[in-house]
This record gives structure tokens, sequence and C-alpha cells, in this order.
């Protein structure tokens, strides 16, 4: 009997910690939940470590430098949800020490950077963004998303 294997895509999430407060960003200008917060986030690219994904989606989207060597694996999500409801999985990591100062870098994809406290996330966050923050500062591993 024949396997079949199931390609998933991959995602890296970055919170970023100054204080108490994370760092958040609006998706705008997309078609694709614009309008709600998530934190600085994208695909893994070829050639790269999850860190080295991480570190450069962050410095891509809002100017801060990380050490990929420095950034923490916090939590891990097998997810489904998106375009279409495939499934994918996501990497959060956790940015304690990082340099710059924090703008737009891609308004074609955000109209908002702002810090916030964790307990105090606006209603329009991303659910699974949501639960990945959640789950990191609690210190949890690992979960699912969206396949109830």
């Amino acid at each position: 009997m024949e396997v079949s294997r199931l390609p998933l895509p991959l995602s890296v999430f970055v919170i970023v910690r100054r204080g108490s407060e994370i760092l958040l960003l609006r998706r705008a200008h997309t078609g694709w939940k614009d309008g709600c917060h998530s934190v600085p986030a994208g695909r893994l690219e070829r050639g790269e470590t999850l860190a080295q994904a991480a570190a450069r989606e962050l410095r891509e989207e809002t100017g801060l430098q990380a050490s990929a060597e420095e950034l923490e694996l916090a939590h891990f999500m097998h997810c489904r949800e998106g375009r279409g409801g495939k499934a994918w999985l996501g990497a959060f990591f956790l940015a304690r020490r990082w340099w710059g100062e924090a703008f737009l870098a891609e308004p074609r994809k955000h109209d908002e950077l702002r810090w916030c406290e964790p307990d105090h996330l606006p209603a329009s966050m991303i659910d699974y963004v949501r639960q990945g923050i959640e789950l990191s500062l609690a210190g949890r591993r690992f979960s699912d998303h969206g396949w109830i």
C-alpha cells in the first residue's frame, strides 16, 4: 500500500517583547484578514532555518533586528485555517533581545504598529495568532487549531 505524504507549508511568527508589552501589526491592503492584528510573521523560504526566517520577517515587517540564535522557539501549532482551509504548521518565536526602532516597513501590508499588553489584546486579533501568543507566554509548547 502506497502512503500519501502531505507536504505542509510552514509559517513563522515573532512575539517581540518590550518589557511586558508585545508588538502588533494590523493587516491592510492585502485582501486577507485586513483590519486584523497579528505579530510579525511570514513563510519559511528555501534554504532558511526557522529562526532565520523569523529574524528576516521581523526585519522586513518592522525594521527591528534580532539574532536568529537568540530567538526562542516558544510554541508550535498545527493549524487548519486560511485560504481554502488547508493545513499548515506555525512556529512562534519569542524575541526578548532586539535592536532598532520599530516602524511600518511594509505599508502595503500593514497600516498600524502598536505595543500592547498580552492581557489586553485587541478583539481584532487573528484567532490562531491570539492562541499562539497566549500559549507561548504560558509555556505550552504545542497546540492544534481549526480541526474541530
